[in-house]
């Protein structure tokens, strides 16, 4: 990972040293400080095969592309920037939208372009994606760009989760999984964005894949819910319980087993930390179980000792 930040700077030499930052970490840009306050900002890049993840945040400005930009450093890549914290107004091809925290758009480097940062406070992960890569599976390429997708319980879904999950963790990302997980990346992307017939069909299995572990981790995050079913999860995801089911399985775990082992793990951190004036039912009762026989089997099952001998044994000694 390479990191650049005007922190340690003095103020008068911020901002110089940041438009020299973004040309190093993206492509020849002109930007421009538009908050009131001292100007600061920080860049994080990692490299994920033949693509660039960085997340960056600053004070308030507006970063232009234009010609002189373009014939300066002509580079054929698409940016993907999705928002974290704050907002951003993006302009291409006569478009213009607004980003909030969880949606994405794209720009084409080989057109002009402006990204406003419109919040004194914000933060973007940035995917650098070559031409070559996203150009050929989207359908109708030149209105792809500033337009937004969100998290719509459908493949913006997927591909937001997916987004996330690698700006999260690309530096520990093994490099034989690097090129897997990019090829998913774009799939994704063309996929929500608007994909050729021939590239929907190609990317038909990225997709399941990718389906699975973000259903897998909805499950995870709502296992306290008593009323999780697959017929509620296949509902947020805008598919039939059926397709759930069967994605599930090429995913090697049921939906039942999932939810199950989710429940456990979390009643098992509880009784670990938890105070001794915390029951057990009440435990059990919080993450989601309706039947304290049925929690007390399954738990033995899985840790090899009840939950008071498991709580017991997790105790500080003395």
């Amino acid at each position: 990972m390479q990191t650049w930040t005007t922190d340690a700077l003095p103020a008068k030499e911020k901002f110089s040293y940041w438009r020299e930052v973004l040309c190093q970490a993206y492509v020849a840009l002109d930007p421009r400080p538009m908050g009131e306050q001292g100007f600061s900002g920080r860049v994080a890049a990692h490299l994920l095969s033949t693509i660039n993840v960085t997340t960056i945040a600053s004070s308030r400005q507006a970063v232009h592309r234009g010609p002189a930009e373009i014939r300066r450093m002509p580079v054929e890549v698409y940016f993907l920037n999705l928002q974290v914290r704050g907002q951003c107004r993006m302009c291409q091809g006569g478009r213009d939208v607004l980003l909030q925290p969880g949606d994405f758009a794209i720009v084409d480097s080989t057109q002009p372009y402006l990204n406003d940062y419109c919040s004194d406070d914000w933060e973007q992960h940035s995917f650098r994606i070559p031409h070559h890569l996203l150009r050929p599976l989207l359908r109708h390429p030149e209105h792809r760009t500033a337009t937004r997708v969100s998290e719509d319980g459908g493949l913006g879904t997927i591909a937001i989760n997916l987004l996330k999950s690698i700006a999260a963790r690309a530096d520990s990302v093994p490099d034989g999984a690097a090129a897997q997980l990019g090829e998913s990346l774009v799939d994704l992307v063309a996929l929500s964005l608007g994909a050729t017939a021939a590239a929907t069909e190609s990317a038909r299995d990225n997709v399941r894949r990718s389906l699975c572990d973000t259903i897998r981790h909805h499950v995870e995050l709502n296992a306290a819910d008593p009323s999780l079913s697959p017929v509620t999860v296949a509902q947020h995801f805008r598919i039939s319980p059926r397709y759930l089911h069967k994605v599930l399985e090429e995913g090697g775990r049921s939906f039942g087993r999932i939810l199950l082992d989710s429940r456990l793990a979390r009643c098992a951190e509880d009784l670990a930390g938890s105070p001794a004036d915390v029951s057990i039912s009440q435990i059990a009762y919080r993450w989601g179980f309706n039947d304290l026989s049925h929690f007390s089997r399954s738990f033995r099952a899985r840790y090899g000792q009840t939950a008071r001998e498991f709580r017991s044994a997790a105790a500080p000694s003395g």
